[in-house]
């Protein structure tokens, strides 16, 4: 009820709840806060972007660091393996083959072997 007297007041003392068109200070104002929050926008996303990078690096930093064992027995295990593996060639390359009557020389060709 006291709503409906506040507005019939209003409306005898010829105010009205529809403003007109915005003044030319208005129309400034509005155009220099909308360039303000732009710029303050791009600066939070810099902001943000900065401290998402920064965080990756200091996390792929960390695993880098506590991975470096495990690299050095994975390195240090696949020389041994390539050891094993040229060893083995060695020891295949002066055999004989038994092919039923005819015994042969074998030449031994590794093409999988980096040169």
């Amino acid at each position: 009820m006291q709503f409906d007297k506040q507005q019939k007041r209003l409306r005898q003392s010829g105010a009205t709840m529809r403003p007109g068109p915005p003044s030319l200070l208005a129309k400034v104002l509005a155009v220099v806060i909308g360039a303000a929050l732009l710029v303050v926008g791009f600066a939070v996303s810099l902001v943000m972007l900065a401290v998402v990078l920064a965080a990756g690096i200091v996390i792929g930093g960390f695993v880098w660091w506590k991975t470096r064992d495990l690299r050095k027995q994975l390195r240090e295990q696949a020389m041994r393996a390539q050891q094993m593996h040229e060893q083995q060639v060695r020891e295949r390359a002066g055999q004989c083959m038994d092919i039923g009557d005819v015994i042969e020389d074998v030449e031994f060709h590794d093409e999988t072997r980096q040169k």
